[in-house]
């Protein structure tokens, strides 16, 4: 399986401007984890980016492994919290001894995946890799986000350093969103110009309960959050879900 490289162009313009909700997630998915999280465990945090998550998971006195499918992200990661090991894999194909009691995957990166079948096998990596009674906590945005967030989506920014531009298509009969994005990057006395395109899908929450449920996950509960409510337990009209499910 060809490993998963559309971010590498994109890792400079990420660590800059894109590490926010990485850095918010943590509360997030250690109040889903409760208990079942225990004092300095390890941590595997899958689809890393830039180990923004990573840094934090240190900080709180956890050991933590970070993958990636991204050469460019995982070298930031390294400088970003050089206390975490870093491993270059793909989340639909790594393989990791059953050592870890939790497994995080955060904003929304298995939106990514955009089969069916390979997200199943990124959840069968998940649970080879966890210690009995380990849980999983992950998240991933739904048909409604694509539907608001996602289609005729456009964005502009500009600063010293970099122009940005960006504009969301969204095909509803593939379920799958496009992103373009065109980034001049200031350099010495010229400006350097990338163009990237990034693909999404989305998968209704029965499907994505159906597959852990076929890997032997067990205690799968669905979670949204808002930011005035705080954690609760998510609906049809959910953007995004926040899904744990434990090895038992």
């Amino acid at each position: 399986m060809k490993r998963y490289t559309d971010y590498d162009a994109f890792a400079w313009f990420y660590n800059k401007e894109w590490t926010g909700f990485s850095q918010r997630v943590f509360p997030i998915v250690k109040q889903i984890a409760g208990e079942k999280l225990p004092d300095k465990a390890k941590i595997l945090d899958l689809c890393c980016g830039t180990g923004q998550l990573a840094k934090v998971l240190i900080e709180k006195g956890y050991s933590v492994t970070g993958i990636d499918g991204s050469k460019e992200m995982l070298r930031y990661a390294r400088k970003n919290s050089p206390e975490a090991e870093f491993i270059l894999e793909d989340a639909r194909s790594f393989q990791l001894p059953a050592e870890y009691n939790a497994v995080f995957c955060t904003f929304d990166s298995l939106n990514h995946v955009m089969v069916l079948k390979e997200l199943h096998q990124v959840f069968q990596n998940v649970y080879n890799c966890l210690v009995k009674g380990g849980i999983f906590v992950f998240d991933m945005t739904t048909k409604k986000h694509f539907e608001i967030k996602q289609k005729g989506f456009k964005d502009i920014q500009e600063t010293h350093d970099f122009l940005y531009t960006v504009r969301c298509d969204y095909n509803e009969e593939k379920k799958i969103s496009e992103s373009y994005f065109t980034i001049f990057q200031h350099r010495g006395k010229s400006w350097e110009r990338a163009d990237i395109k990034l693909y999404q899908t989305f998968y209704p929450r029965e499907e994505i309960e159906s597959s852990l449920q076929k890997t032997v996950f067990k205690d799968i509960r669905p979670w949204t959050f808002d930011r005035e409510r705080g954690l609760e337990k998510a609906i049809e009209e959910s953007l995004r879900i926040f899904f744990s499910a434990q090895k038992v």
